[in-house]
């Protein structure tokens, strides 16, 4: 087991030259993030305008960055078919910044999208296809642990999830586009 710091390491180990591949499976209805993220989740739900953007532009430098360099980072959220607040939020604060400045998004939203016979609702990272790590929360959504996998055998099923749930999802763009009723803004209204 390993907690968010060396996850973070393990991640920065294998995912630093051109070409390098980041995927991300997110499932849960709500994550507790960072402090600032957790504020800004607050401000969404008081109205305001928009996150803190000078806290979120150091993420999107990050995600620039890695596009310069020729990272390639990308993800799938499974969403509830009756959103959560805090999906609500991740989509229209988050993934919109993080699609615009280069992370490759996709959703695959119960109801929406059928999902794979091959997919595992767990959150998890796959580096490079070689390197598994399936991460541990709690009830509330609150990292715990994480484990890092290196058996072709056991990454198996998981590349074949992560393969087919891209494959049934639906660009982030394209679906935030088809759905404007879910746009804070727009909600607020």
């Amino acid at each position: 087991m390993i907690d968010e710091q060396q996850l973070e390491a393990a991640i920065d180990k294998h995912f630093h030259h051109a070409g390098d591949r980041l995927f991300r499976m997110e499932c849960l209805p709500r994550y507790m993030a960072s402090e600032g993220e957790e504020s800004d989740f607050q401000r969404y739900l008081a109205g305001a305008d928009g996150p803190d953007m000078e806290r979120k532009e150091q993420w999107l430098a990050i995600l620039r960055g890695e596009e310069a360099r020729g990272l390639i980072s990308y993800r799938v959220r499974a969403f509830s078919n009756a959103m959560t607040e805090y999906e609500r939020y991740e989509a229209d604060w988050c993934y919109v910044h993080n699609a615009a400045a280069g992370e490759d998004i996709s959703v695959l939203r119960a109801g929406e999208h059928d999902t794979p016979a091959t997919f595992i609702r767990e959150d998890f990272w796959l580096v490079n296809d070689a390197l598994l790590i399936p991460m541990q929360y709690d009830e509330h959504g609150r990292f715990l642990s994480a484990d890092i996998v290196t058996d072709p055998d056991l990454i198996a099923p998981y590349l074949r999830a992560r393969d087919d749930a891209h494959s049934a999802a639906e660009p982030f763009r394209v679906w935030w586009d088809r759905h404007p009723e879910l746009h804070h803004r727009q909600r607020a209204a």
